[in-house]
């Protein structure tokens, strides 16, 4: 619960003597995290800064926790020119902000830099498409929308398969389970690592997916994206072209899918200044950033000997 991780995370920090604090993302943890550093009055840094939908509530409780953060950040490392922009529109300091890139980036491109192998077993179909269902917003009937259009998709399209990592969520996985299970062109399987999930999305033909992190890693591997959720905090993805956004309803799944599948793969974006999410350095720059502010701002004997760098 958030009062245990709060109360954990405020035992640690103050065991350790910390000088400072950082949360990722926007998960229940880092939005703990966050308070505790209002409670022991220390800074806080927050990486992934600056996602926003176009709904105050929606993904809940991501875009709540992520707008919550904010208020109580000292430093925020916006991923994306348009998160940097976000967050000076809710008028965040613009020396507060700071643009780096996104670190999951960093993760991959240095997976890719080595050979892939998924290491398990593939429908034997010309196409194949990886699907990842979590988000809060689809449970229930959602997931049941969603999981029909996967099986009237493959009735439409015989050499189409799938492959499903299931979520450990059981009020996820169950429900999976019960409508895909013992389809000859399905494959289910337990969670993946993440150095086999990127192979499996690298020859995947299309990702169906609900997920925020797919949405960066898929335009560097040319994999296309249809995105089952009303709106998403990663807008350059749909702008570059390899996300499609598409409300859960069965025809609409349907429909887009197949007009993905039967498209042009788009290009694999390089690791480059021009890439929306970064050139793979966000790690990098974030260290030399809080160097820079512990130097400046918490300790004064300690040597910025960090450079920082621009993106």
């Amino acid at each position: 619960s958030l009062r245990s991780l709060r109360a954990g995370i405020r035992t640690a920090a103050a065991a350790a003597e910390v000088d400072m604090l950082v949360a990722q993302g926007d998960t229940t943890t880092a939005f703990a995290t966050a308070l505790t550093a209002r409670d022991l009055r220390l800074p806080l840094a927050h990486v992934e800064a600056g996602l926003r939908t176009d709904h105050p509530l929606r993904p809940f409780p991501e875009e709540y926790f992520r707008r919550g953060i904010a208020r109580m950040a000292q430093l925020h490392f916006a991923p994306t020119e348009t998160a940097q922009r976000n967050l000076l529109i809710e008028g965040i300091a613009s020396e507060r902000i700071l643009k780096v890139g996104n670190t999951s980036i960093d993760v991959l491109r240095e997976v890719l830099s080595r050979p892939q192998q998924t290491n398990m077993p593939l429908p034997a179909t010309r196409q194949l498409i990886t699907l990842t269902l979590h988000r809060r917003e689809n449970y229930g009937r959602g997931l049941d929308t969603v999981c029909a259009a996967i099986l009237q998709l493959l009735d439409a399209t015989p050499d189409v398969g799938v492959v499903c990592p299931v979520h450990p969520n059981p009020a996820v996985g169950a429900r999976i389970r019960r409508h895909l299970a013992g389809h000859p062109r399905i494959v289910l399987t337990e969670p993946l690592d993440y150095r086999p999930f990127i192979a499996l999305l690298a020859r995947s033909t299309l990702a169906i997916t609900d997920s925020g992190g797919i949405q960066e890693e898929a335009p560097y591997l040319g994999t296309p994206i249809l995105v089952v959720r009303e709106n998403t905090e990663r807008p350059e993805s749909v702008a570059l072209g390899t996300a499609t956004l598409v409300p859960v309803s069965v025809p609409g799944i349907v429909a887009a899918a197949q007009r993905l599948l039967g498209a042009p793969r788009p290009a694999a974006i390089a690791f480059d200044e021009h890439a929306p999410y970064g050139d793979g350095r966000a790690g990098e720059r974030i260290a030399a950033h809080m160097v820079s502010f512990y130097h400046s701002t918490l300790r004064a004997d300690v040597p910025a000997s960090v450079p920082a760098l621009a993106l």
